[in-house]
């Protein structure tokens, strides 16, 4: 199955005193899909998850006429969303069947282009049946096999071994909770690790923080919060999120920003915000092996634009 390229799209942007950055589209579904994760492989093609019964893609950003292809519609599942490599080539997708902020059928499944494979191989690796809402998930780096997941509605984050299938809650702190009274329900949702912490964002708290971990996963200090979006930028919130090379977080800032977080907890909008039009929804950002080009997923407006692809410069 393929779907084909909607337009080509350019606008550049000034935020706050940051400099004028630019931001393209490259591809845009036809018809309405709801791009939710992405990761880059090694050839350079993106990955995308969806909330399009439970359809995984696979897209060539660079290409002159980019189409997303099927990869497979994984079973027992109508919406993914985390994903992460697990090996060469290989990968690690969550998915389940959708309800309202909550997931049944919790459900991690295995992509396996390894030996070169033109088309992946497709299997169930765990069932995580006391999950209520998996999101980001990010591999640890001594154990690839092994992941660490967020549950949103838990305050939690799983531990999946991907080999055997057992999965065990490593943290779960207040701090990656959705308060009692939120009117978003979705805590802690994009998960990164880098170096011996693990990342995350909690889109009801508006909140970037991190926890130590050990080689295995397990939490090994306090959590401790990094930046929080203050009263200014009201209306919005982080999702998920990926590290340069210096360690600055860029992280997708519906309704329709990217923002910048360094390490010292200073952020501010890299790209959009405002009343730009173009980046619809962003929901993930994937940067590409040289660097600096980073492409960015969103689930668009429902409307004129569906789910995107979009390229911009670091």
């Amino acid at each position: 199955m393929q779907l084909q390229l909607q337009g080509l799209a350019l606008v550049a942007l000034t935020a706050g005193t940051a400099a004028s950055q630019s931001i393209r589209q490259v591809f845009n579904f036809s018809s309405y899909v709801d791009i939710e994760n992405s990761h880059l492989r090694p050839n350079g093609h993106l990955l995308l998850s969806t909330f399009d019964n439970g359809r995984l893609y696979t897209i060539d950003p660079s290409a002159d006429n980019p189409q997303a292809e099927l990869v497979s519609a994984m079973p027992g599942a109508t919406a993914l969303c985390g994903i992460t490599s697990i090996g060469d080539d290989k990968y690690a997708v969550v998915g389940g069947i959708r309800g309202n902020y909550s997931y049944t059928n919790e459900t991690i499944y295995t992509v396996d282009y390894s030996g070169g494979a033109r088309n992946a191989t497709i299997a169930i690796a765990a069932h995580v049946s006391n999950a209520t809402m998996l999101n980001g998930m990010d591999s640890l780096p001594e154990k690839p096999h092994v992941i660490l997941l967020a549950d949103s509605r838990q305050g939690a984050i799983y531990r999946v071994d991907t080999d055997s299938g057992v999965s065990t809650i490593v943290i779960q702190d207040e701090a990656l909770a959705a308060p009692s009274n939120a009117t978003l329900p979705i805590g802690v949702n994009g998960l990164k690790i880098r170096e011996s912490f693990v990342y995350y964002t909690n889109s009801a708290r508006n909140t970037f923080g991190r926890v130590p971990i050990t080689v295995d996963g397990d939490q090994a200090g306090d959590v401790e919060v990094v930046a929080q979006l203050n009263g200014g930028t009201a209306g919005y919130d982080w999702d998920d999120f990926v590290f340069d090379e210096a360690g600055v977080a860029y992280a997708a800032q519906p309704t329709n920003a990217i923002a910048e977080i360094k390490s010292n907890g200073q952020h501010s909008i890299f790209v959009g915000g405002g009343n730009n039009t173009l980046i619809q929804g962003p929901t993930s950002i994937t940067i590409a092996r040289d660097g600096k080009t980073a492409y960015v997923t969103t689930h668009g407006d429902g409307t004129n634009l569906s789910g995107q692809v979009l390229v911009m410069q670091l």
